[in-house]
């Protein structure tokens, strides 16, 4: 025994090395070419704010070669350009704004030409109307050149001012573009060296310890017998926890039917006081909680050992729906929960009706569990897509974190195990569903955010898949 732990250890041990030195070259190595990709999308966005800026300098350029000449000529054709510029200036600035939110000198700049493009379009669009109308009087006072291009001035030299901006941060992220580069090439060559080194080390470790080969071999054959010894006890294990649960039943239909009569006004075992009654209901309840878990305990064995029988017939989805509605109104107006159907296509589908109400009975068992008191909301839905039918059970609940969410169909999985002490249940509700729907040819999947509640979907066949296939 001793040996073959002794082997296992450094099996394990030269196995997780590597992989923990690759693990860890890996990690830093994302984390180095993450940072890479940052600095790439980087110079990628000062590249486009400086050809926005040379762009938007050449649109108002346009606008001048538009506006002159018109002035000089008055034929309309000239003001194409003018007009288009006019047109995604507006844009441009606010393109540029957008670009540039994550700087406080290049907003100032922003600041600074809007009014000054505004003051230049002005002034373009007084020539033009004074063109239009022949003033040409007021157009002479008016067609100050030097006053515009002052203006203009102004406007190409905070155009400039943008791009030394731009500049400045494009030479900063170039250098840390490279030393991004050399960070990632001395971290894959020195990492990749050391794990291949620490490869090579554990491999030759490992090879000393072949020659127990054989024993553990041996010790191989030996557990192979054990293990099919062990699968012959499960098999004698899941028949005789069936026949119990089948004996276990009967105590309990008499129990029940006990209380029964002891809740009865005309009870022949004479009237009951408050106390009495209070422990009579008390029986019955766990009664019922008693053959719950008997009858989940049958169902997962059935389905393990894939023996559950199914009784399939056509039936009109929405009016089961509100069948199920009906069955646990008397639940949510208990606990003040608003329970609706929103189905509202009629479609039929051929399936087994008591195994789905067994289905929706155990979701809308779990969505009362968790949803807020006297405000909870509950709802029920079945949709027509292709051959099959998409159904759902959604509510208003804590939602489930995402870690936990890929063991909610396994046996036992309770998410907190206070709930479970608060709610009860085996865990065995959600098993269950999982079974009976794969069993019917479907699938089950839920969708869940912490906080926002969750969703169980699952999908049937309109047809019966089998049967089909029979014929």
């Amino acid at each position: 025994m001793f040996q073959v732990n002794s082997y296992t250890s450094w099996i394990i041990v030269g196995t997780l090395l590597p992989i923990i030195a690759f693990s860890i070259v890996s990690c830093v190595s994302f984390i180095s070419i993450n940072n890479l990709i940052q600095n790439e999308n980087w110079l990628s966005h000062t590249f486009t704010v400086i050809d926005k800026a040379d762009y938007f300098m050449k649109t108002m350029v346009d606008a001048e070669t538009g506006q002159r000449g018109y002035l000089i000529t008055g034929q309309e054709n000239f003001l194409e350009p003018y007009n288009s510029a006019i047109s995604q200036i507006d844009d441009q600035i606010k393109a540029l704004r957008q670009l540039t939110m994550d700087n406080p000198v290049q907003q100032s700049n922003m600041d600074k030409l809007e009014p000054l493009v505004k003051k230049r379009l002005d002034l373009l669009d007084l020539n033009i109307n004074l063109r239009k109308s022949n003033n040409t009087l007021d157009l002479v006072k008016n067609f100050d050149t030097l006053k515009g291009k002052k203006t203009m001035d102004e406007i190409r030299q905070v155009v400039e001012n943008i791009k030394n901006e731009e500049q400045q941060l494009l030479s900063k992220r170039n250098l840390d573009t490279q030393s991004a580069i050399l960070t990632t090439e001395y971290v894959i060559i020195l990492g990749t060296g050391l794990a291949v080194i620490l490869t090579v080390i554990t491999t030759l470790v490992v090879n000393k310890k072949l020659a127990e080969r054989q024993k553990l071999e041996r010790s191989n054959i030996e557990l192979q017998v054990q293990s099919q010894q062990l699968r012959e006890t499960d098999i004698a294990k899941e028949e005789f926890t069936t026949m119990v649960s089948h004996e276990l039943k009967t105590p309990l239909v008499t129990i029940s039917g006990y209380a029964e009569m002891l809740r009865e006004d005309n009870s022949i075992l004479g009237p009951l006081n408050s106390e009495q009654i209070n422990a009579v209901e008390k029986i019955s309840t766990e009664t019922t909680k008693l053959e719950r878990l008997i009858s989940d305990i049958m169902d997962t064995q059935k389905i393990d050992l894939e023996r559950m029988k199914f009784n399939k017939k056509e039936f009109e989805v929405k009016e089961f729906l509100d069948e199920q509605i009906q069955t646990h109104s008397k639940l949510m107006s208990d606990k003040k929960i608003l329970f609706v159907n929103t189905t509202k296509e009629r479609t039929n589908i051929v399936s087994d009706q008591y195994r789905l109400s067994q289905v929706f009975a155990n979701l809308i068992k779990n969505a009362v569990d968790f949803v807020p008191q006297n405000h909870g909301s509950i709802e029920i839905n079945a949709q027509g897509n292709n051959n099959h039918v998409v159904f759902y059970v959604k509510d208003n609940g804590s939602g489930i974190p995402k870690e936990k969410q890929n063991n909610l169909f396994k046996k036992f999985y309770q998410i907190d195990t206070s709930l479970k002490r608060r709610h009860g249940g085996t865990g065995l509700g959600l098993v269950i569903c999982k079974g009976i729907v794969e069993a019917l040819g479907g699938k089950i999947w839920l969708e869940s955010e912490v906080g926002k509640g969750t969703t169980i979907f699952f999908t049937l066949p309109k047809t019966d898949l089998n049967e089909k296939h029979d014929e």
